[in-house]
């Protein structure tokens, strides 16, 4: 299991699609734009600034974990799977609506145990409740921003909504924090003002590189099948 961490617009779905390519694994991606029912949540949450997110944080939080749950349920059969949203970055995103006061206490408290119900579920199931590997991709918060307004939705747009921004800047600052936390399992740094493995072909290999000697470092690949994908992207 290979979870993918980042702030808004970090690049995890791009970085998910390509590395489940090259290993041939399954990917699963948090896809908004299919998902109506996220869609619409979405599109409320960033209605009016602070006050949409405090009435539609919590339920809003609730779906994602619904959602990523789902996912998470069949990715743990599957060998290397690739995941661009888990429920270790849904709590992130839940804990700072709650931290901003966003989310009420009383709504964080049913939010965290229904997450911890559901990890409860699937741990050992084989799964021991921890990626194999976590990579987080670390970027400049102005870039990440930069890179949610080029992706053309309105209701991420800065420019209709004056405190956005500040929005932007308090979840870079929660992957940051947790970034600098995170201990549970093996963490790789992506540097994402140093790779550009969306539109650079070497950038591209050399993060791919990283990840799979990672990952046969720890097993999951084999000396032989690490080679065969290096052979296969030259």
């Amino acid at each position: 299991m290979i979870y993918i961490m980042g702030t808004i617009a970090a690049g995890k779905t791009s970085l998910a699609k390509i590395l489940a390519n090259d290993l041939q694994s399954p990917v699963y991606y948090e896809d908004v734009e299919s998902n109506g029912l996220i869609l619409n949540m979405l599109e409320k949450f960033y209605s009016s600034g602070k006050e949409s997110r405090k009435s539609n944080g919590a339920i809003l939080q609730i779906a994602f974990l619904t959602f990523r749950y789902q996912q998470l349920r069949q990715a743990i059969t599957q060998q290397n799977a690739v995941m661009d949203s888990s429920l270790e970055s849904d709590f992130v995103m839940a804990s700072q609506l709650h931290d901003h006061g966003e989310i009420g206490d009383q709504d964080f408290n049913v939010y965290v145990t229904l997450s911890q119900e559901m990890q409860a579920n699937v741990n050992g199931t084989p799964w021991n409740g921890l990626p194999d590997l976590m990579i987080y991709l670390k970027i400049d918060a102005d870039h990440a921003i930069s890179e949610i307004q080029k992706r053309g939705r309105e209701m991420e747009n800065a420019k209709r909504e004056p405190g956005l921004k500040d929005y932007y800047y308090r979840v870079h600052h929660a992957y940051e924090k947790w970034a600098q936390g995170y201990t549970p399992a093996i963490l790789l740094t992506i540097d994402r003002e140093r790779f550009d493995y969306v539109n650079n072909t070497e950038d591209q290999n050399e993060v791919l590189d990283l990840i799979e000697t990672k990952l046969k470092d720890l097993g999951k690949l084999s000396p032989k099948t690490f080679e065969k994908i290096r052979q296969r992207r030259k």
